[in-house]
């Protein structure tokens, strides 16, 4: 990281190098912007413990309603802030957290505080969150998650937006017809995947005019990250591109899409990379740092050592003669996910003609994964320690919370003191960032000592975060705080208790009887059931259903606060949702079951369990505005509108201004009907993968397919089905998805209904099913 020049600390205004973050404390906490002093500090300090010039620091300290900041870099002085806008006003600065702050006055005085770590390169943002969250969003939604990134530490965003304007461009300098290049990009649901190249002709065919709206988007995302002092990474070219360019001799396979790559030592590969390249600083600049990731999931159409560091040669040969300062950015993914092939040979070899200072490896699932630690710290390479946590975006409430604490406090000391290879960092490579902001909040935390116990800052985020009344409550909230700390966030949590209620129906079997694990092939099948299931093995979450329950009714009443923070109102939603849908278990047992057994009447009677509980979890989920799946689907639409282009806030109504294109609002909400449910086609293995607990999908999605299921296993019950012949209910269930996908009804994008009414009425359900299955799991 480069160094940032001094400026005067005593000085109100401070270095031009922080005008970005003067401005980050105008939209968020305007009231302090007149007793606030920034300042930067030499990075060489004789207080800096061993490793010196690698520890980053920040000193925070207000006296007199004046608040001090001095700090290494930006980066650290926008940590330093953030500790004191918690520390002093009390702010919940998750990602779903208020979008202004209070600040007390006079601002009270505190003693200073150092903050430091020596893990400099802060990653944020796995590509395909580009798609399961960030597909839709206009600036104001950006603009608030680039304020979350600053204040959170992120030295290094990846940014995609845009790049489908790029990749346009290439393949008309490439020769490819303009509308053909534009299908084979495809729309920004579907983005990353075309981005890392193992998609293509996915999603609607963006116009002129929406391309140059989404580079503008682009442009100003990176900038303003640059105004932060952060380093945006870009995408950069690995040699995919379309069959009429680069032919089928080379090949690789992802889910069914086949890709064709060009051959590294062809004028082609170098051609697409210069033009990538060209057209990508045009729009966007550069800051000198590429993600490139040319076999993701996919197995690499040679076994030669050669071959494979050929590719990558050229890879990067691509980047430097663009740009010689460039270094690359490769998630070690794939190492992982196709372990067989990846032999350390292998690796070896893709790597050996890159220089060590130019590549930097993502571990990219270190907190259930961890490669380094097999791996010889990564090969030997510079590496970042990644948080990968949720994949899809998939209902889950889960996190290790205090091994996460632990992990990152032996990375903080062994980047110090160069003990694991070359270690410089930390990500976050989550692949959506929907839900679970306490994960994020305490992993972001524990980069930075002095860091305190993980119960004490539990306590302390989950008071803040739920406001003042629940931090004076005498027993119940504090309880209900540490019931999460113990179940939902405890110890070995790295992974989700899937969701029944969004399992895929696909034979007389319960759907959730054999689980697929995250980051794993599926297995060779006539067809997935679903790539979300798990197996009934889980005891101690089972278990903790019933607690949770009673917790969530002490919460409910601190809704009849007008004061209330709207973080309290998601989290009491979002747990009334994981023990409703757990609860689903029972009926769903009892219905294959009583087919079993030929009582097809009983079937029918536990369908009706079913339904009411599906029905009540879509009551919930639509008193809030971030579990509408119209809000979904009206952001997606709102893309085609010419005008305003993605920086348009939907608002309430579904689709785009009068300036659309309707027949691509049309084709950008099918997109956004997909991704949550089939994904690609049928014959693909992510049906849903992106599956939520969204108002309206939860219904006439979900709750079809039950239906159908139910239907089915009545007849096989009847005896007018074959419960060894599931193809008439596959069937069944091809259309509904087909049918709910291609429609365009609309849905509700404003919240309806009582949150604490809805609340109680699927908890009332849920807990008449709870005696049902925990015997089971004991």
């Amino acid at each position: 990281m480069s160094r940032e020049p001094a400026g005067d600390p005593a000085s109100p205004e401070g270095p031009p190098a922080l005008d970005g973050l003067r401005e980050l404390v105008g939209r968020r906490a305007p009231a302090l912007l007149p007793h606030l002093r920034l300042g930067l500090v030499p990075r060489a300090d004789p207080e800096d413990p061993p490793g010196g010039d690698r520890t980053e620091h920040v000193t925070v300290h207000a006296s007199d309603g004046v608040l001090s900041i001095e700090a290494t870099t930006t980066s650290a002085a926008a940590v330093g802030l953030a500790r004191a806008l918690e520390d002093l006003c009390g702010a919940d600065l998750s990602f779903d957290g208020p979008p202004v702050h209070e600040v007390p006055s006079p601002l009270p005085d505190a003693r200073p505080q150092r903050y430091e770590t020596s893990l400099g390169l802060r990653y944020h943002l796995n590509p395909v969150v580009f798609g399961y969250t960030m597909a839709f969003w206009d600036w104001e939604r950006w603009e608030r998650h680039i304020d979350w990134m600053a204040l959170h530490g992120v030295t290094m965003p990846l940014n995609l937006v845009g790049h489908d304007a790029v990749l346009v461009r290439m393949l008309g300098d490439l020769g490819m017809d303009r509308d053909a290049a534009a299908r084979f990009v495809g729309g920004p649901a579907f983005l990353p995947w075309t981005t890392m190249g193992i998609t293509h002709d996915l999603g609607a065919a963006l116009t002129d005019e929406t391309l140059a709206a989404r580079a503008r988007l682009g442009r100003r995302i990176a900038d303003r990250e640059r105004e932060l002092g952060m380093t945006v990474v870009l995408p950069g070219f690995g040699g995919q591109l379309p069959a009429q360019l680069a032919g089928t001799a080379r090949t690789i396979d992802w889910q069914g899409w086949q890709n064709s790559l060009a051959e590294p030592d062809s004028a082609l590969f170098a051609q697409a990379a210069a033009s990538l390249h060209h057209h990508q600083r045009e729009l966007l600049g550069t800051d000198h740092h590429y993600a490139v990731d040319p076999y993701i999931e996919s197995v690499p159409p040679t076994t030669s050592p050669q071959e494979l560091a050929g590719h990558a040669e050229a890879i990067f040969e691509g980047m430097v003669r663009a740009d010689p300062h460039a270094v690359w950015i490769l998630q070690g993914w794939p190492f992982h996910y196709k372990a067989a092939y990846w032999t350390a040979d292998r690796v070896h070899s893709l790597l050996s003609r890159v220089p060590e200072d130019r590549l930097i490896l993502l571990d990219l699932w270190g907190e259930h994964a961890p490669m380094w630690r097999s791996t010889d710290a990564m090969y030997g390479r510079r590496w970042l320690w990644c948080l990968a946590h949720t994949f899809g975006g998939r209902f889950g409430l889960f996190g290790d919370l205090a091994s996460l604490a632990e992990d990152l406090a032996g990375f903080r000391e062994a980047a110090a003191d160069g003990t694991r290879g070359r270690l410089e960092g930390f990500g976050i490579t989550s692949e959506a960032l929907d839900d679970n902001a306490v994960v994020y909040e305490l992993g972001t935390r524990a980069l930075w000592s002095q860091m305190p116990p993980a119960t004490d800052w539990f306590a302390g985020h989950m008071a803040r975060r739920w406001g003042a009344a629940a931090a004076r409550s005498a027993r119940d909230v504090p309880a209900a705080w540490e019931l999460l700390a113990r179940t939902l966030y405890g110890r070995g949590r790295t992974r989700a208790t899937p969701s029944p209620l969004i399992a895929r129906p696909w034979s007389a079997e319960l759907p959730f009887a054999s689980q697929r694990l995250a980051g794993e092939p599926l297995p060779e099948a006539d067809g997935p059931p679903s790539s979300n299931l798990d197996a009934e093995n889980d005891a101690e979450m089972l278990g903790a259903l019933a607690p949770l329950a009673s917790a969530v009714r002490r919460l409910v009443p601190l809704l009849a606060r007008d004061d209330h923070p709207d973080a309290l109102s998601h989290d009491i939603a979002q747990l009334a949702l994981h023990v409703g849908a757990q609860s689903a278990r029972a009926p769903l047992r009892a219905m294959v079951t009583a087919a079993a057994a030929g009582n097809a009447q009983q079937v029918r009677r536990e369908f009706a369990v079913l339904e009411r509980l599906v029905l009540a979890a879509d009551a919930v989920a639509a008193t809030r505005p971030e579990l509408l799946v119209g809000r979904w689907i009206a952001d997606a639409r709102a893309g085609a509108d010419v005008g305003v282009g993605v920086a348009v806030s939907v608002g309430a109504g579904v689709g785009a201004g009068p300036g659309a294109d309707e027949r691509l609002a049309e084709a950008l909400e099918r997109d956004a009907r997909s991704l949550i449910s089939v994904w690609g086609e049928q014959d693909s293995g992510l049906h849903d993968y992106s599956a939520r607990h969204w108002s309206g999908s939860l219904t006439d999605l979900h709750l079809a397919r039950w239906r159908a299921w139910a239907d089915w296993l009545a007849s096989a019950a009847d005896g007018q089905a074959a419960p060894s012949d599931p193809e008439p209910l596959r069937t069944e269930i091809r259309r509904i998805e087909e049918d709910w996908r291609d429609s365009t009804s609309p849905y509700p994008t404003t919240p309806r209904g009582d949150l604490a009414a809805a609340a109680l009425d699927l908890l009332d359900l849920a807990e008449a099913q709870l005696p049902r299955i925990v015997p089971a799991a004991q």
